[in-house]
């Protein structure tokens, strides 16, 4: 009968630290984006390598994108769910850009034909038919500033 006590007691104890486990959190829709967490990211590289300088962003909100090229500003809605990406005409400043036209066109290029992003341990990637843009979480707004010198280095 003593043996009997002991299993009741633990297996008591054990239903007991069970139901004190806990629970996972409600989702919030208006923060769920499908595992893709909003705010900013630089992109770090495109086409299978890396770009020159961390100075192509992406802002990522609730149902729209915004952010900036080496010259020039963008944003789109997102007419898909995410992690799905079904942008509307990105709509970009008219800055020249010299010798970034080319990264910069690519890059809007890309986003635009975007299909999906998948997100994994800091890294977001934007998918396209053609390639993916690889971007790193975290934009300070200092990063978002190019000085000249930088702007130079980028065409070398």
């Amino acid at each position: 009968m003593p043996r009997l006590g002991t299993f009741g007691a633990l297996t008591a104890a054990t239903l007991a630290l069970a139901a004190c486990e806990p629970t996972a959190p409600p989702v919030d829709p208006a923060n769920d984006r499908g595992f893709i967490p909003g705010g900013d990211y630089a992109l770090v590289g495109m086409d299978g390598a890396t770009v020159p300088l961390r100075n192509m962003t992406l802002t990522i909100a609730e149902t729209t994108i915004s952010g900036r090229g080496p010259c020039n500003g963008y944003g789109a809605r997102n007419n898909a769910e995410l992690p799905l990406v079904a942008l509307s005409p990105l709509q970009q400043t008219n800055v020249p850009c010299g010798k970034n036209t080319t990264i910069e066109n690519r890059f809007f290029s890309v986003m635009q034909a975007a299909t999906e992003m998948e997100y994994y341990g800091g890294v977001l990637k934007v998918k396209s038919p053609e390639t993916w843009l690889i971007f790193e979480r975290g934009v300070t707004g200092a990063q978002t500033q190019v000085s000249a010198v930088d702007q130079a280095r980028a065409g070398q």
